[in-house]
């Protein structure tokens, strides 16, 4: 698997943990305030990982391209 996929993999991952996250939030928010809480909680995580990898990916590349062009 080239890293490209596996990319693509964990942000597939990481979209299907906000989307489940988001669901629970919702569907407990006047059952279990908790339970709700924590899936908002699962949520940002998941957003903030992206994010994370996204701008270390970002960073990977400018450093490659600083590389490549001396």
């Amino acid at each position: 698997m080239s890293t490209m996929d596996q990319i693509l993999e964990i942000a597939s991952r990481l979209d299907h943990l906000g989307s489940c996250a988001e669901w629970i939030a919702r569907e407990t928010v006047h059952t279990d305030n908790t339970l709700s809480q924590t899936g908002t909680l699962m949520s940002v995580l998941a957003e903030d990982i992206r994010e994370r990898i996204t701008a270390l990916v970002a960073e990977l590349e400018q450093n490659v391209q600083f590389d490549n062009s001396h």
